[in-house]
């Protein structure tokens, strides 16, 4: 049967940028033969390996680094060849690059390189036969062509509870970058003199969430913007700030803010947002917020929310569950199986406090 191979280049506790253990438990789960190649390792790396790793995995110690093609291209020449190829490392992907390029009729298994940058990782492949290749970082699996989305959003995020009894308040949030921080915050202001001169029964107050640039400071003050300058760090207190509020609003046209959004939708905010391409990706139009590209569309759709207590809280608990699928902290473990062509569902539903459905051939645990 043919297994999982990973080639790492530096064999420790937390694996090569903290990938590496929590690959080989998930696939581990999957049911899932691995091998692992560590380059060089010493003896007490690989016992604390032997230890750590599921009985599935099997530890194939390379001696040396110069052996390190020999090793890979005998196990690539193996009448099962590798189902997929793990590359933990800069050195283990040179080596492997190496020997791929050499045998172009080798089988076109799917590569995963871990914590390598989308730039480095479009320029280490050129030249190299056409195969599917992913990205591992700490908290998703994307393939290499697709447009990267938000990480994990901090689990803070999806325990505060909405804090009821709040005055109507639209926030947005800094993102830590000057220049979207400017055009947010340019757009932000100018929704907020245009709906403080609407008739309404319910005036809501504006609020901005994290660090504020000197250069828009002077005006979010001049719109009345009330400013709460939390640390991006600080997430329980970005949490709390947001909890309080009623509506989050993103009106930049470049998404630049999507990690903010994110977090507001985690928090289970109704969100208001342009159809920026980072936020259709995030977003479900009318369901888990809404996304309007002409001002007076976006001061209805907040005008309807406001006045709505049903249609906003509705929304809210949407945009959490939308938030919790794509950036909850089990993203890693699911978006890793599905990209070895294994059903996430078992990972989902233990995520969400469900028993997962036996696997055919393993008993079930008792209790």
């Amino acid at each position: 049967m043919s297994a999982i191979l990973h080639l790492v280049t530096r064999l420790r506790p937390g694996g090569h940028g903290g990938t590496l253990w929590p690959t080989l438990m998930a696939l581990a789960d999957g049911q899932l033969m691995q091998q692992v190649l560590p380059l060089a390792a010493g003896a007490g790396a690989l016992q604390a390996a032997r230890l750590l790793s599921p009985e599935s995995v099997q530890l194939l110690p390379v001696p040396a680094m110069r052996a390190v093609a020999t090793a890979l291209r005998r196990v690539l020449d193996a009448p099962a060849p590798p189902q997929a190829l793990h590359l933990h490392g800069l050195p283990a992907l040179l080596s492997a690059r190496h020997v791929l390029q050499g045998r172009p009729r080798a089988a076109p298994m799917p590569l995963f390189l871990h914590q390598c940058s989308r730039v480095l990782a479009q320029r280490l492949l050129q030249g190299m036969p056409e195969r599917s290749v992913f990205l591992v970082g700490p908290d998703r699996v994307d393939p290499l062509a697709a447009a990267p989305l938000p990480g994990a959003v901090d689990a803070a995020f999806f325990s505060q509870p909405l804090i009821a009894d709040t005055v109507p308040r639209i926030v947005t949030a800094a993102t830590g970058d000057l220049q979207a921080d400017e055009e947010i915050a340019q757009a932000f202001t100018e929704l907020a003199v245009m709906l403080s001169g609407i008739q309404a029964a319910r005036q809501p107050a504006f609020a901005w969430i994290g660090p504020v640039p000197g250069s828009v400071r002077a005006l979010l003050l001049a719109a009345q913007v009330k400013l709460q300058e939390i640390a991006l760090a600080e997430a329980p207190a970005r949490a709390r700030a947001l909890a309080q509020s009623w509506i989050y609003l993103a009106p930049d046209g470049a998404g630049r803010g999507a990690d903010r959004l994110a977090e507001a939708m985690a928090i289970g905010l109704a969100c208001v947002a342009a159809p920026a391409p980072s936020y259709r990706l995030q977003i479900i139009d009318a369901l888990s917020g809404e996304l309007h590209a002409r001002r007076a569309d976006l001061l209805q759709s907040l005008a309807r929310l406001l006045e709505s207590d049903a249609l906003r809280l509705a929304m809210g608990r949407a945009a959490r569950l939308r938030a919790r699928h794509q950036h909850g902290h089990h993203r890693f473990r699911a978006s890793l199986l599905l990209a070895h062509g294994l059903s996430p569902l078992p990972v989902l539903r233990h995520e969400a406090g469900h028993a997962a459905p036996a696997v055919p051939g393993v008993p079930a645990s008792p209790g």
